[in-house]
């Protein structure tokens, strides 16, 4: 268990960080959205806060995963972020859908590999 926790922590880790880089420095041609995609995502640019928001807390999660610092905190901060990941691939981009459930379920199981620590939050 000790070594699958590893494995995809730092795999997980290293996708969050990609996808998050990739979005401040904005490098490579970036595809063209359509249909329903695009306007979710003119309504995030509407916001002016919410996908800067959603990136720097993968970055964070990201950094947190591949050094191994904080990772009950930062699973817990992601669940949010990879439950929408999940939804939007599910609703809007099915072709994305295989890398939407590892980042999901990639987080589910770093919670789980740690339930122990957790039991006290939502315990009485």
């Amino acid at each position: 268990m000790k070594v699958a926790t590893i494995i995809i922590r730092v795999l997980l880790g290293s996708l969050l960080l990609f996808a998050s880089i990739s979005y401040f420095l904005t490098y490579g041609e970036q595809p063209a959205l359509t249909g329903d995609l695009k306007t979710v995502f003119e309504g995030f640019k509407a916001t002016k806060y919410l996908l800067t928001l959603v990136k720097i807390i993968e970055l964070l999660s990201g950094l947190s995963f591949l050094t191994g610092k904080f990772i009950k905190l930062f699973s817990l901060v992601f669940l949010p972020v990879s439950i929408n990941i999940l939804l939007m691939n599910v609703f809007l981009i099915p072709a994305g859908l295989p890398i939407a459930m590892f980042v999901f379920l990639g987080n589910v199981f770093l919670i789980y590999s740690s339930w122990e620590s957790y039991k006290g939050i939502f315990g009485s």
